[in-house]
């Protein structure tokens, strides 16, 4: 990354379990509570409750907190969406990497773990969802991780 980017460094992480989900926020533990046909419901970085689904067959992740929504529609090329009057495009997930870019520049980096993924830096922009992307990101790792070791992929 070029010096003077406007990004910050701190952890988010999500661990999905098969009894419960969680997420760790700068070393704090958030609890993910599981609703109805497959949201899962996080408390939001500055008040309220976003919601989180990833629908497999689709390939889509959809996004909904009080700062706004929404939705990524994986494709093998040109994965894009907007948030707050930008456009930001995921990388590859290839090689365990999670990354967010505008432009060319990344703006959220992560790592895919065992139990979900871990953003290592995020873009301020990102600061009232990066719960809600954590989340995300981590339930499509684990479906991908499931169809992989299942053979379905």
């Amino acid at each position: 990354m070029r010096p003077g980017l406007d990004v910050e460094t701190g952890i988010v992480e999500s661990k999905l379990g098969i009894l419960r989900d969680r997420l760790l926020v700068g070393g704090r533990e958030i609890a993910v509570r599981r609703g109805r046909h497959g949201w899962r419901l996080v408390a939001g970085a500055r008040r309220g409750v976003g919601r989180v689904q990833y629908d497999g067959w689709r390939d889509r992740l959809t996004i909904q907190s009080p700062s706004g929504s929404l939705e990524i529609r994986f494709r093998w090329r040109n994965m894009t969406f907007p948030w707050r009057g930008r456009i930001y495009r995921v990388g590859s997930m290839l090689g365990n990497r999670v990354t967010l870019f505008r432009g060319s520049e990344p703006v959220a980096v992560g790592k895919i773990t065992w139990g979900g993924v871990r953003f290592e830096m995020m873009d301020p922009e990102f600061r009232d969802i990066e719960r809600e992307l954590a989340l995300g990101f981590g339930l499509r790792a684990q479906a991908i991780a499931v169809a992989v070791i299942a053979g379905v992929h």
